[in-house]
């Protein structure tokens, strides 16, 4: 299952780009007046992967839906205007070489992101890697058939999963292909069951190359 690595699925949030950041720093601007606290930003990292609305549902579990919800929709506008001043800078360091290399070998790239389309086009397009991406899926909180949509009826040798959140190695465990924890990122070790796990972006092609040895 694990040899002859040809593609590779990256979840967006949290394992690419450091989400945590520009959310925060929409909420400073859009929080204040609005009846909300104002959460730190390991709340904002464990509710990220989530997708809107259950993202600020799960940020505010003692507040009025509604309330929230339309909140929600302000701090989301706010990220999207705050977006392209940050751009890049929001990558965790070392993803873009990552990508590059991995585009080098003749890898395929794919996104499987629970993020709207709106969130995740803006990422990839003000960050500049949507050019890195064969094929950029969003907006639908089910990760195991945004993956079995990817792989498609064919062989299932060859693709791996590189996420951070239970539902990365969970979609890739219902599809039999190989889940990647981002450590670099909001995974962590001792909540989440990835078959493997790396510490740095670049340590993905030190594993590709044994995994396919």
């Amino acid at each position: 299952m694990r040899n002859n690595i040809h593609t590779v699925i990256f979840d967006l949030d949290g394992t690419l780009f450091n989400t945590a950041v520009l959310t925060m720093a929409a909420l400073k601007n859009i929080l204040p007046g609005k009846g909300l606290p104002m959460p730190d930003e390991e709340a904002v990292r464990r509710a990220t992967g989530f997708a809107t609305p259950e993202f600020y549902y799960i940020l505010f579990p003692d507040f009025d839906r509604d309330m929230v919800y339309n909140t929600g929709k302000l701090i989301e506008d706010e990220e999207l205007r705050l977006l392209p001043s940050l751009g890049s800078n929001l990558l965790f360091d070392k993803c873009p070489e990552l990508l590059a290399s991995l585009q080098e070998r003749d890898i395929r790239l794919c996104i499987a992101s629970t993020g709207s389309k709106d969130h995740v086009l803006s990422v990839l397009g003000e960050t500049g890697i949507t050019g890195f991406f064969d094929t950029i899926s969003y907006g639908h909180p089910d990760k195991a058939g945004m993956i079995r949509e990817i792989i498609g009826d064919g062989n299932k040798n060859g693709f791996i999963m590189v996420g951070d959140m239970k539902k990365d190695h969970e979609g890739a465990a219902a599809n039999n292909i190989l889940s990647v924890g981002a450590c670099y990122g909001y995974c962590k070790r001792e909540i989440t069951d990835f078959d493997l796990y790396i510490d740095s972006p670049l340590d993905l092609l030190n594993l590709l190359k044994t995994e396919e040895e």
